[in-house]
């Protein structure tokens, strides 16, 4: 139960580190898609192994757990201090996470219609007619 808890919660902050600089610009760094990626790989992890994990490997879980939130909570606070009075202003106010939201979902927006246009090119296939001259077949 515990492990899977954990494995969720691992899975949401992977998921969350890797769509924050997709969101907040201002908080990422280069390196935010390893550390999504290893989140992301524990929580895949522990919801995978859930049926060998059992006893005393749950506090080993629970101390890794603990040991990756202190990790996050002084990253963000590192981040949050480095920040301008500006650009801290400017995170709390609502028309910067809709305009956030608003070119997260326009980007989606158009690689689902590259996808889209991708697929119909790939179904649409343009047939020339074909003459037969002297008994061979041309186009």
């Amino acid at each position: 139960m515990v492990v899977t808890i954990f494995g969720s919660l691992f899975l949401f902050i992977g998921l969350l580190i890797l769509a924050l600089p997709l969101i907040l610009v201002e908080l990422s760094r280069p390196k935010d898609w390893l550390m999504g990626g290893l989140f992301l790989f524990l929580g895949l992890f522990l919801l995978v192994e859930n049926d060998i994990l059992r006893g005393s490997i749950n506090l080993l879980v629970i101390s890794m757990a603990i040991l990756y939130g202190k990790m996050i909570l002084e990253i963000l606070q590192t981040r949050w201090y480095q920040l301008g009075p500006e650009e801290k202003k400017g995170i709390g106010s609502f028309q910067r996470w809709f305009n956030s939201f608003k070119q997260l979902g326009q980007i989606f927006g158009s690689l689902c219609n590259g996808f889209l246009n991708f697929l119909t090119s790939l179904t649409t296939q343009v047939e020339k007619p074909l003459k037969e001259k002297n008994g061979f077949i041309q186009n």
